[in-house]
């Protein structure tokens, strides 16, 4: 593996492309030192992005691991092969990666998979082709966090645009979560997901959590969070902003996947076979199941109607001890914009 100089500025890099400015195009901060204040070596911090035809993006990606300026850093790319500009623009900034490769994969799991077999780091984080960091000061935050003890340290994200304009997603794409420990993440119908590009884990856990799953499309990252949790890490939610999130409409966390909620439910259903007794796991898997039927009525269309709610009920009586199985009942009743109208006279009732 190559052994490359990471402790980088503005000059050491390529031109930015015309018109772009400000971070991480034209402007810096001053590199990390190749010494913690402590005098003792930094610790290594491995970053993969997995990328495929995001050469709009990943030059941005790219400038903004390398003018972090740390001094033991692992930068891979794993490209799967690319018919746009990624290429080319991977092969400017080439000198400065310690590993990259372009050739067609089995999807963006097997990417991070063999991302991460390159990885010899102390820490480990994987940034997408479309995000960024959003300021040089990220890895040197990490790092005296990990100095500290720190196992899992969880940032924030800021939601962005392809034009970097902050905007507002839904409540579960907030860029930020509470703390949350493995029983409460196995939840997947009540967690909030934590925000993956801004979550570093020291690699001591992830060994013990790849490979992940090939065959996952969207939810790599809750089982790869399940597993390192599932190893009661000591944690940090630190509430600064590291990470810019971009939505532009291609990335999957803004498509429309039908089969996403049924993945996480076959991916808590595995992680929690492997840490909970019998007893335990009968509870939880008639929780999960009853919230993949929950899911699949709330699917049918946007009122429900009162006989498929009724003859879920009758197969499956452990939907009534759920809050949401009763409004889905109570609006297929009355339909939803008499719900809606009873739920704000209610709530003007109270105030």
């Amino acid at each position: 593996m190559a052994i490359v100089n990471t402790i980088l500025t503005l000059k050491d890099l390529p031109t930015p492309p015309e018109g772009k400015t400000g971070w991480p195009w034209t402007e810096q901060t001053e590199p990390f030192p190749d010494k913690m204040p402590d005098g003792s070596e930094c610790p290594r911090i491995s970053i993969v992005t997995p990328s495929y035809n995001y050469g709009q993006f990943i030059e941005e990606t790219i400038r903004s691991v390398l003018l972090q300026g740390y001094s033991n850093l692992e930068y891979i790319i794993i490209d799967a092969g690319s018919t746009d500009d990624t290429v080319e623009i991977i092969q400017k900034y080439q000198q400065y990666l310690t590993y990259w490769v372009s050739e067609v994969d089995d999807g963006q799991t097997d990417a991070i998979n063999k991302g991460y077999q390159q990885c010899t780091g102390d820490i480990f984080v994987w940034l997408n082709a479309d995000d960024a960091y959003a300021n040089s000061t990220c890895l040197k935050s990490v790092s005296s966090l990990y100095k500290q003890g720190y196992q899992l340290i969880v940032g924030e994200c800021l939601n962005v645009d392809e034009n970097d304009k902050p905007i507002k997603i839904k409540e579960e794409f907030n860029g930020y979560a509470l703390p949350q420990n493995f029983d409460q993440y196995l939840r997947f119908w009540s967690f909030v997901s934590l925000p993956q590009p801004a979550v570093f884990i020291a690699k001591e856990f992830t060994d013990k959590s790849f490979p992940l799953e090939k065959n996952l499309y969207i939810n790599m990252d809750y089982q790869l969070f399940l597993r390192v949790l599932s190893q009661n890490p000591k944690s940090i939610w630190i509430k600064q902003t590291w990470v810019k999130f971009k939505y532009h409409g291609k990335n999957k966390t803004m498509s429309y996947y039908e089969g996403e909620y049924s993945e996480l439910f076959q991916v808590s259903l595995f992680e929690a076979k492997k840490q909970y007794n019998f007893f335990k796991m009968l509870g939880f898997s008639i929780a999960a199941k009853d919230h993949l039927i929950i899911r699949s009525l709330l699917n049918i269309n946007s009122e429900p109607k009162f006989g498929n709610i009724l003859i879920s009920l009758l197969y499956r009586p452990s939907l009534a001890r759920w809050s949401i199985f009763w409004k889905i009942f109570v609006k297929s009743c009355i339909g939803n914009n008499r719900y809606l109208a009873c739920k704000q006279l209610l709530h003007n009732s109270i105030q």
